[in-house]
C-alpha cells in the first residue's frame, strides 16, 4: 500500500488525476487490516496488528504476533509485530485505528523493551531472527528493512521526544565496533539509514518533498551537494545525554511540524538544533511548532 501512495504521488503531479484517485483509495484500505483488538498472543501487551484478512471480510486465524512469515507467509522476512506501524504515509490515521495517540505511543515504545523473541512460523529459521535477537533491542528488527521506518512514525502518532530517544540508541548501539551493521547491508540500505539519521534528516515516504527531523548524532556535520551549495547542520552542546530536539530551525525560522522541505535543502544554507535531555522541551516545541504559520513547511 505504501507503493500505491508512492505512485499517487507521481501521478498526481503528472496531472494523472483519475489514476491518483484509484491509487489513494486503494492506499487507505490498509484499515481493512488492521485489527485494533488483537494482542496477538501476547498476553500483556498492547493490542493492534495487520492481519490477513479472508474473502467474507474475517480475520484469519489463528494468529501469533511473533510467528515469522505468519501462518502462510503473509508478512516477509518478519512477524505480524514487525508490521504492525506498516503505515508510513499517515501515522496519525494509525494513532486513531489504535484508539489514541497515547496508545499508538505505548506500543511503539513496547516494541522497544519486549525481550527479543520469536516464533519460526512460515518463514522457519533465518539469519534475520538471529541477528535481531543477538544485535537488536527488544522486537525492533532494524537488521533487516520493514522496521526502519518505525522509530519516524512516533511524531505523526504525537509523540516526537519517543523517537528521538530511540533514533540516539539505534545509531549509537546498532552502529559501532562490536556490531559493525546490524544485518544485511541491503543495496546501502543500513549505510544510508545510519548516514541520514546521524544527521537528523529521514524520508519518511518516498515521492514526498519532505525530511523528517530526527536526533543528529553529532554538534556539526556539513554536506556539500552536486550544485556546490552546502549545507551545514549544527547541533552545539550535543551529547549521549542530550536525544531530545528543544528547537530547530532551516536559515534562522523554526521548521513546523519538525520537516524540512527537500527544494530548501537544495539551495543549502543552516540545519541548526538546540538538544536537550529534558523529554518535555521536544514536545513542547513540537506543538508550538504545529500551531504556527510563519514556518517553513
Amino acid at each position: 500500500m505504501l507503493a500505491d501512495y508512492s505512485v499517487a504521488l507521481a501521478a498526481s503531479f503528472l496531472g494523472h488525476d483519475e489514476d491518483a484517485k484509484v491509487l489513494f483509495e486503494r492506499a487507505s484500505k490498509w484499515r481493512l487490516l488492521f485489527d485494533a483488538k488483537s494482542k496477538g498472543g501476547i498476553k500483556r501487551g498492547i493490542p493492534g496488528f495487520f492481519r490477513p484478512v479472508l474473502k467474507n471480510g474475517s480475520f484469519a486465524s489463528p494468529f501469533d504476533a511473533l510467528s515469522w512469515g505468519g501462518q502462510k507467509g503473509e508478512y516477509t522476512e518478519a512477524s505480524p509485530y514487525q508490521y504492525r506501524f506498516y503505515v508510513p504515509y499517515d501515522p496519525s490515521g494509525l494513532a486513531s485505528a489504535y484508539g489514541s495517540s497515547a496508545q499508538m505511543c505505548a506500543a511503539l515504545e513496547e516494541m522497544m523493551t519486549l525481550p527479543a523473541t520469536f516464533r519460526k512460523g512460515n518463514w522457519g529459521l533465518h539469519h534475520e531472527q538471529v541477528e535481531m535477537v543477538e544485535n537488536c533491542f527488544g522486537e525492533y528488527e532494524h537488521n533487516n528493512q520493514p522496521v526502519h521506518h518505525v522509530l519516524y512514525m512516533a511524531k505523526g502518532a504525537g509523540c516526537p521526544s519517543l523517537g528521538q530517544k530511540w533514533l540516539r540508541v539505534a545509531t549509537e548501539v546498532l552502529y559501532n565496533e562490536k556490531v559493525g551493521f546490524s544485518g544485511d547491508e541491503d543495496n546501502g540500505e543500513m549505510a544510508s539509514w545510519f548516514v541520514l539519521s546521524a544527521l537528523g534528516l529521514y524520508q519518511l515516504v518516498p515521492g514526498t518533498p519532505y525530511y523528517e527531523i530526527g536526533s543528529p548524532l553529532f554538534e556539526k556535520a556539513e554536506i556539500t551537494l552536486p550544485n556546490k551549495a552546502k549545507i551545514s547542520i549544527v547541533a552545539p552542546g550535543n551529547t549521549r545525554d542530550t536525544p531530545y530536539v528543544a528547537s530547530v530551525s532551516w536559515n534562522g525560522v523554526p521548521l513546523h511540524g519538525l520537516r524540512v522541505n527537500y527544494t530548501d535543502l537544495q539551495d543549502g544554507g543552516q540545519l541548526y538544533f538546540n538538544m536537550t535531555s529534558d523529554p518535555k522541551q521536544a514536545e513542547e516545541f513540537y506543538a508550538v511548532s504545529l500551531s504556527s504559520e510563519s514556518q517553513y513547511s
